[in-house]
């Protein structure tokens, strides 16, 4: 398997998994779930920011910038939609 197919795959599960997690979470929690995803997602990159180094090599500073695009941030996307959506069918279900 190639570079690029064991990426699409990876990219696929980051955008699977922790939008099926938060989605399932959020409908049993609430806005919780959202409130905590945006905390959790806010702490990653205040981490990934401090520990950031500017003199890397092009070819390590091209393996982070493939996985900040293509695993971190839709992970992250689909952790927030799918506690949006959650939470939303949560309030719904509410009487």
């Amino acid at each position: 398997m190639s570079l690029w197919q064991s990426l699409i795959l990876a990219s696929l599960a980051a955008f699977t998994l922790p939008g099926l997690m938060g989605w399932v979470l959020a409908r049993r929690r609430g806005l919780q779930v959202f409130w905590g995803s945006l905390i959790f997602g806010a702490l990653v990159m205040l981490y990934g920011w401090v520990t950031a180094r500017p003199t890397l090599t092009p070819e390590v500073a091209g393996m982070h910038t493939i996985v900040i695009y293509f695993l971190l941030l839709p992970a992250f996307m689909s952790l927030v939609l799918g506690a949006i959506l959650g939470a939303w069918q949560h309030r719904q279900a509410m009487p």
